[in-house]
């Protein structure tokens, strides 16, 4: 492994290369530099964006300021989409920047919205990433849409996990704050036979129950195969009448990941070990949504990238030195909570199901401090 000099560059600043930084930050690996890439300044949040929705955050309480971030840290920030990692040349490669080398690489491009079976026309539909542009591209839709006469504003999420069902719940109060008070319906199609997929049996049921009372239709065992201006067509000939299309369909690789030649998934995510290297690269680890740990089934969910920063902040330390790293051992159960945009939350946990106005305080209180790590006091 390097000695002096060692270049460690961070692929995406998502939920762990964010740690990584942070931490940095506060202790920097002795002779060594840290070099960040990404495609916007800014990394955001996804726990907070239902909120962010619905009005309970101003916007940008939701973003991470990655140049102050980076300042602080005195490492190197490259705003500029990677188009691939070289990984025999240890070289990350732009379509506009010059070729970046590294001694040690870890992937954090989180993921893009699953379009496999499905194609669009132009300007048909709001998918949720790149999510650092999700508001203004969304803004922007509803203004047009404003801009045609209509009775009601007919609604379509693609995605019936929970993502769209957070989605659901918070929308109308934003369209309320752009489009005044507008009639609109919501429905969610999903490929699955139930929606929720990761909700326990009781928090389902619950999450179905809140859907219904608020008109939100759910139309389930169906694949959206093609986006139009006005009505979206399914695999099963149905034809479903929407103006604003939401894509918040499952997590699919990005580009760079495709012009990455390592082991990868069926879906095309990189194959890691338990410590988080890649298994075709001890000086690769590929984290978050960009990683699939070979022997352990793990979801693509915020709560494991946040949890697997500190240990890949371990084994990048213990790389750099030449010292044993250590397996990240993912939780069989985490707290999920969702954010029903009217005070309350719906807390899903070891069996438990409880809507109620604590648990959106929990989680704003789990969020608020998650985010205030990376708030740079400018002096």
């Amino acid at each position: 492994m390097p000695g002096q000099d060692t270049r460690i560059v961070l692929l995406g600043v998502g939920h762990t290369n964010a740690h990584v930084l942070d931490m940095w930050r506060r202790e920097p690996i002795a002779g060594a530099r840290l070099v960040c890439v990404s495609s916007f300044a800014e990394a955001t949040y996804s726990g907070m964006l239902p909120g962010t929705l619905s009005g309970q955050y101003p916007p940008g309480t939701l973003e991470i300021d990655l140049r102050s971030l980076a300042q602080a840290a005195r490492a190197e920030l490259v705003v500029e989409p990677a188009a691939g990692v070289d990984v025999e040349a240890g070289t990350v490669q732009f379509e506009k920047h010059e070729s970046l080398p590294f001694d040690i690489l870890s992937v954090g491009a989180g993921s893009v919205p699953n379009r496999a079976g499905m194609d669009a026309a132009p300007g048909a539909w709001v998918p949720i990433k790149p999510m650092q542009t999700f508001l203004i591209r969304l803004y922007e839709r509803l203004q047009e849409l404003a801009r045609q006469d209509r009775e009601e504003l007919r609604v379509l999420v693609i995605g019936g996990g929970v993502g769209g069902i957070e989605i659901s719940f918070c929308l109308p109060a934003y369209l309320r704050r752009v489009l005044g008070e507008v009639g609109h319906a919501i429905t969610i199609v999903d490929a699955g036979e139930r929606i929720g997929g990761g909700l326990s049996p009781r928090a389902l049921p619950r999450a179905e129950a809140l859907l219904e009372a608020r008109g939100v239709e759910v139309i389930t065992g169906t694949r959206v195969t093609r986006v139009e201006a006005r009505e979206t067509v399914c695999a099963d000939g149905r034809r479903i009448p929407a103006d604003l299309v939401i894509l918040a369909a499952g997590a699919a690789p990005p580009p760079v990941l495709e012009n990455t030649a390592l082991p990868k998934d069926p879906k095309g995510f990189l194959l890691t070990r338990e410590t988080l290297q890649s298994t075709g690269s001890e000086n690769v680890f590929a984290v978050g949504d960009s990683g699939t740990m070979a022997d352990v089934a793990v979801p693509k969910a915020g709560v494991y990238a946040v949890r697997q920063g500190p240990a890949l902040w371990h084994n990048i330390g213990a790389l750099a030195r030449g010292e044993p790293l250590s397996p990240y051992e993912p939780q069989h159960d985490f707290l999920r909570l969702l954010n029903t945009g009217d005070g309350k939350a719906l807390m899903d946990y070891k069996g438990w199901a409880v809507h109620a106005r604590w648990c959106w305080r929990f989680k704003d209180y789990l969020d608020s401090r998650f985010m205030a790590r990376f708030r740079v006091v400018r002096r």
